[in-house]
């Protein structure tokens, strides 16, 4: 699905406004909402933390071709008593990101625009020189699905498992070598 450029943020691109990045991470323990700026920002109804040059998202690649793209959400300089403490299975959650602008008084021009829409895999947990925490989260992009097999065929078995008065796939198997005229007769 194409997403928009509102006019808003053309304008503000073209001009040269101050930009940002905004990150939005589903975490078992709460969704955590990260600016790349060096101060708390409000936008959408949450405060944005700054992180700074703590925090980075890895290169998002977009294009017309079918194959599945890694993300990396890292947040460095995070206390490693509170890294211990996350819980690390973030499996199936989502993970977005937003490029922004700001306007002459520091607010947020609005629409910004979605880079990404992703499904979180797996976080990893590496501890620094500095003792601090470095927490990295692997998600998907695009067309993740491809890679995962399918994990139920679609027989009258199966739908007699959830739903055992239910005899519609009963005539599935009848239509498999059954010839249809798609066109006028």
């Amino acid at each position: 699905m194409a997403r928009l450029l509102t006019s808003r943020m053309a304008d503000a691109l073209q001009d040269g406004s101050p930009r940002l990045l905004f990150v939005a991470v589903e975490h078992p323990d709460g969704i955590g909402y990260f600016c790349s700026g060096i101060r708390s920002i409000v936008w959408n109804g949450h405060t944005w933390a700054g992180s700074g040059r703590q925090g980075t998202v890895s290169p998002i690649k977009q294009s017309s071709e079918i194959a599945i793209q890694d993300i990396v959400f890292t947040m460095s300089g995070i206390d490693p008593a509170i890294a211990a403490g996350l819980n690390d299975d973030v499996r199936n959650l989502s993970g977005q990101a937003w490029l922004g602008c700001l306007a002459w008084d520091d607010t947020v021009i609005p629409d910004p625009y979605l880079l990404v829409d992703s499904e979180l895999d797996f976080q990893t947990f590496t501890i620094d020189t500095d003792g601090t925490c470095t927490i990295a989260i692997t998600a998907h992009a695009g067309l993740y699905t491809l890679a995962r097999g399918v994990q139920e065929a679609w027989t009258p078995e199966n739908q007699k498992l959830q739903y055992p008065d239910d005899i519609g796939m009963d005539m599935i198997p009848g239509l498999q070598n059954q010839d249809l005229n798609w066109g006028p007769s």
